[in-house]
């Protein structure tokens, strides 16, 4: 997203149950299935551990868990003031939330790090369905900003549109690319850059300003 659809989209997600989740993507780069559970959250040193990754198999009807798709993938994420607070509040109301009976399973994988079995209790992740009490599945997700973008008056996206908006935010403000990158969790430089971060007219007309300014 350029800036402008940046803030019409905000203006209508801010209205849309799933607003925490879409901003704290814009405010991190994480991705959509990272699967957070409560462990991850460093509430003292304000830090998101990102140590595994969660999605819905959809064709066999089951939840998975899996480590980071890379070793690169396994990384800290210092958190903004919005970050940080968005978190702190869902912490907050974690024990007054509605839970359904899907949160009960546990589910195991290999680290790729340690090579041993770790468990993933569903009851700790961070994001859950409001109405349903169930994890909420991409293609909800997905299904929530078409009808956001579509009040907004803009082109639609997928979830994963909000990493690459991060990205080119980053860049935008003279974040450096290896911190991009880190944060990201890339193996490549290249990767961020030729993938993931998207020149806008917004960060040309600000790149000749700054050309003109020396």
């Amino acid at each position: 997203m350029t800036i402008e659809e940046q803030r019409l989209f905000l203006e209508q997600a801010d209205k849309n149950a799933n607003a925490k989740q879409f901003r704290l993507l814009l405010q991190t780069g994480l991705r959509t299935g990272i699967g957070l559970t409560w462990d991850n959250f460093d509430r003292v040193n304000r830090i998101l551990i990102v140590d595994k990754s969660l999605e819905y198999r959809h064709e066999r009807g089951y939840w998975r868990a899996a480590p980071p798709k890379t070793v690169a993938g396994y990384r800290k994420i210092p958190l903004t003031e919005e970050a940080h607070n968005i978190l702190m509040s869902l912490y907050e109301k974690k024990d007054t939330r509605k839970e359904a009976l899907a949160l009960d399973q546990v589910l195991t994988f290999t680290d790729a790090i340690t090579g041993l079995q770790r468990e993933v209790r569903m009851k700790d992740l961070s994001f859950v369905n409001f109405r349903t009490g169930e994890p909420t599945k991409n293609s909800t997700y997905d299904t929530n900003l078409y009808k956001i973008c579509d009040k907004a008056g803009i082109r639609p996206f997928c979830m994963h549109a909000l990493r690459h908006t991060f990205a080119t935010r980053c860049i935008e403000r003279g974040v450096n690319p290896k911190s991009v990158q880190k944060i990201l969790g890339h193996a490549h430089l290249s990767t961020t850059m030729d993938t993931y971060v998207h020149v806008t007219d917004d960060s040309l007309e600000v790149a000749m300003k700054i050309f003109e300014a020396v």
